[in-house]
């Protein structure tokens, strides 16, 4: 399908590229054009909520206010440089994408801040490189998906929002390291499957 290998030729860390923006512009536009004629097609939507993932980290890299020259394979994160971005700009920032501590004192990739749950960027920062972060990348965006199971991280509301991210059963499965510890993406997770009618995904003890 047409949808999903521009979704996949996506790269996220390049949101500020003319080549990156057209290509957002059109999986807009077959989206909406999707939605008009009303396809209930199981396969689309998932690609939707795909498409919706990688516009969230997008969005996420222009509110951080980085562009791909910053996010080059052996970037930095501005939070680890000296200088007036570490002490004003992040004052400014949404709650859910203002750094911590250890994003402040620990050097990694800015790819990083661009997730808005606090928990979830000191653990992956925590475990270095001592896990596949191409496929973790992957699993965030669901692209191993199939049938009408999406195993990725679904974003509902404004990306830097985390109260708007759910969580699915087949990441927490395959990452439970990952969001250990994510108190606020239980709560939120378990909230948007309430809405859907469905069970829980972890324990009210979690909340």
């Amino acid at each position: 399908m047409l949808m999903l290998r521009q979704i996949e030729h996506i790269h996220i860390l390049h949101a500020d590229l003319a080549e990156t923006r057209t290509m957002m512009h059109n999986l807009e536009a077959i989206a909406r054009d999707q939605y008009l004629v009303g396809s209930p097609r199981t396969d689309l939507l998932l690609h939707l909520v795909q498409f919706n993932f990688t516009k969230a980290l997008m969005e996420n890299t222009r509110v951080l206010g980085l562009t791909s020259a910053e996010l080059h394979d052996d970037a930095i994160s501005p939070f680890n440089t000296a200088g007036p971005w570490q002490y004003d700009r992040h004052a400014l920032l949404p709650p859910g994408l203002q750094p911590t501590i250890v994003q402040r004192t620990v050097p990694h990739h800015p790819w990083l801040d661009l997730l808005p749950i606090s928990q979830m960027r000191d653990n992956l920062i925590f475990a270095g490189e001592s896990y596949d972060e191409t496929q973790l990348c992957l699993d965030l965006k669901g692209q191993g998906s199939v049938n009408a199971e999406y195993s990725g991280i679904i974003v509902w509301s404004d990306p830097w929002d985390p109260n708007g991210w759910e969580v699915t059963e087949g990441f927490a499965r395959s990452w439970g390291w990952v969001i250990q510890g994510c108190w606020g993406l239980f709560r939120s997770t378990n909230a948007w499957r309430a809405q859907r009618g469905e069970k829980p995904l972890f324990p009210s003890s979690a909340n």
